[in-house]
């Protein structure tokens, strides 16, 4: 289940929610005042890495070659 961000209109609170993506677009209840009001905002993330333009992971090899 994908984890959703949403921000109260109330108290302007942000909190995450785990939920089903059938459930994403229902009412949430801000956990800090109760308020019915919250907004579901858009998530971003990043992803890291070295600089020295290796992988993460090693490439995949050939066991016959």
């Amino acid at each position: 289940m994908p984890m959703y961000e949403f921000i109260c209109q109330e108290c302007q609170q942000p909190f995450e929610k785990l939920l089903s993506m059938s459930r994403a677009d229902e009412p949430q209840v801000c956990p800090t005042c109760g308020s019915k009001q919250t907004q579901r905002r858009l998530s971003t993330f990043a992803v890291g890495g070295g600089s020295t333009g290796r992988t993460a992971t090693p490439p995949r090899t050939s066991p016959f070659t």
